[in-house]
Parts: structure tokens; sequence; C-alpha cells
């Protein structure tokens, strides 16, 4: 790795936003934050944290429904964005990183979605991110976490994949190793070749498994969808929910 870790460099954050955020996947927002009340058993008023909330769209979303929302994320065009959409909705935006930031037993909930957790070759560090979900959760709290499992990717895998994007194109080339995803993302526009690489650790259900259950959490239920389908190597994704018993 460099001295700077690739999430670190708010320029990728920033020239790659439309493809982290495409119309499709804003317009699952509502949806996808249905689910999340069932998972959770969100009651109105809950404190709920968004960790790596990117432009806040589920933050706003759950803080429009009633809930006391905080979302976290380490990018400033992010938090700026997410805060000047916000008008007087109950939502905190926070400009910070997930190995550190914890709040005592302070949460009933804590969402951490689409592949945002696993972010850091240090295990250790992956480690204390739940570490803090745990320590920042009331008793009874529950934890919403979606990562790409090893038995998913293990199906869908393909070394490169492109396709054209806000009047460009954009590859990706992916390379597996050990137990990480390394990933080279290569935007052409207007006539300049942008490029990034980052390193995405991966796991296993089991692995993931462990990993909470060492954080602290004793149950874990594990899921193929956010509509609680048995996980397998045919699922869309891996979905844990923890609780702090």
């Amino acid at each position: 790795m460099s001295e700077k870790d690739w999430f670190e460099d708010q320029w990728f954050w920033e020239e790659y936003r439309s493809v982290l955020f495409p119309q499709e996947r804003l317009d699952k927002t509502s949806k996808q934050v249905d689910r999340f009340e069932e998972l959770l058993e969100l009651q109105k008023g809950d404190k709920i944290l968004d960790q790596a909330c990117g432009i806040g769209r589920h933050s706003l979303e759950l803080a429009r429904r009633g809930y006391e929302v905080t979302g976290l994320d380490l990018s400033k065009s992010y938090m700026k964005e997410a805060s000047d959409n916000a008008g007087e909705l109950p939502v905190e935006f926070i400009r910070g990183d997930m190995r550190t930031f914890v709040r005592e037993e302070y949460y009933d909930a804590v969402i951490n979605f689409w592949s945002s957790f696993g972010y850091f070759e240090v295990d250790y560090d992956n480690y204390q991110v739940l570490k803090n979900v745990y320590n920042s959760l009331k008793k009874g709290g529950k934890f919403l976490l979606d990562v790409m499992g090893k038995e998913i990717l293990n199906r869908i895998y393909t070394e490169r994949d492109w396709g054209r994007l806000d009047g460009g194109f954009f590859l990706e080339e992916r390379f597996l190793k050990d137990e990480y995803l390394e990933s080279n993302w290569i935007l052409i526009k207007d006539g300049e070749v942008m490029e990034h690489r980052f390193l995405y650790k991966l796991y296993s259900r089991n692995e993931l498994k462990r990993l909470l259950r060492r954080a602290g959490f004793t149950s874990v239920e594990i899921y193929g969808d956010l509509h609680r389908s048995n996980y397998g190597k045919n699922s869309e994704r891996l979905i844990a929910i923890s609780t702090k018993n």
C-alpha cells in the first residue's frame, strides 16, 4: 500500500461519484430502507448510525421517517453534499474514520451497507470497526452489515468489465490476491484517463461470523439478501444481522 490508503484519497470519491451512485442505485433507496426497518426492528425515534454513509441517501431517508440519524463518512465532498440536502431533518453528518468513531452504548441500530467493510489491509483494523459498532450499540441494539461474500464472488468473478458512463467509458480490472480483491478502476472521459487502484478484504460466511463474534456479538444471523433468503453461492449479497445481547 502507499503511504496514503486508497480510501483517504478525496479525489477518488469526487471523480467516481457517478460510478458509485448511479441513478439506478439511488432509486432503490426507499425500498432498501423499508427492509432496514423490518430487519432491525426499528421504532420511531431510534438512534441510528449509518457507517460509511456516502452522500447520505439512506441517512436522509431514515431521518425523513422519524429516526435520529448520524451519517459517518471520510469523504469531505460527500459530507458537504449530504449536509446541504438535510435541511431541518434530524440527522448529523460527521466526517470521520470508522476505525476510531465510537459513542458508547448510544445507538439502537448501526448500518454498514454495500461493501463498505473490509477496506483495511491490516485485518485488526477491520475488527476494530466491528468492535466500535458493538461498543456504540445499546444492549439489544442491532447491526446490519452487507458485503460481497467469497462464496458469491467465486461464482460471478470476472477479470474485467467495461461500459459507457457519463459520456465516457469505465473499465474495472480485478485481481485476486490471497484474501483480498484488488481492483483497478479506469475512467476515460473528455480525453482524460483517470485511474485508481484499491484493495478490499474478502470474507466467507463463516469468517465474517467469527469476526463478528470476536467483536462481542453472540447472536449473528446470515442471509443472502434483505428478504432473509438463505445464504449460499447463488445469493445476491452476504447480509449479517448481529444483536448486542
